[in-house]
């Protein structure tokens, strides 16, 4: 039997599915966002003195994104500045900013919560922040043309060479050795 990797959380997953039971359970159930797990992130932010997280809303081109960070202002500066991928280019405005939170674990988990509520367009949604949802759906890269050895018009022409001496040899009969 062989054996993947889950593509939400990383564990090991039987056969030929994407996800394992708990992931694809949470998606059905309409939780599609987990909060981060970031291994030593806790002790890092002892270190540097951060007690406060803070969750922000921005409007972007491509609807409403959602994060949390420690310094907001900061983080807006970053967004604007197009050093974050998924807003790059989408003229970010800050709408809302929560209340503190005591932990990033529990920035993450709200963050999560609110992205949710945000791509379900829940009431709930906009009774937290005071917006309407727009689900985020920033514009996709370019895909990358595919390098195809063989096509094109050589490509073309050879095979159909290949297919008029293949013919040509079966008319006349003409065996290869082999």
């Amino acid at each position: 039997m062989r054996f993947g990797i889950c593509s939400d959380c990383g564990k090991r997953v039987r056969g030929r599915y994407a996800r394992c039971y708990n992931c694809n359970r949470r998606r059905r159930r309409g939780h599609w966002y987990d909060p981060e797990h970031l291994p030593g992130q806790a002790e890092r932010d002892a270190e540097l003195g951060r007690r406060e997280f803070y969750v922000y809303l921005l409007e972007t081109d491509y609807g409403h994104y959602v994060g949390h960070t420690a310094n907001v202002q900061a983080r807006l500066g970053s967004h604007a500045a197009g050093e974050v991928p998924s807003t790059a280019g989408g003229l970010p405005r800050l709408l809302w900013v929560s209340r503190p939170l005591p932990a990033r674990a529990d920035a993450a988990r709200f963050e999560a919560a609110l992205k949710s509520l945000r791509d379900r367009q829940s009431e709930r949604f906009q009774a937290i922040t005071g917006y309407e949802p727009r689900p985020f759906q920033p514009v996709p890269a370019a895909p990358k043309r595919p390098i195809r050895a063989g096509c094109g018009l050589p490509g073309v022409a050879a095979a159909v060479a290949g297919i008029v001496v293949v013919s040509l040899l079966l008319y006349y009969g003409i065996r290869l050795a082999g």
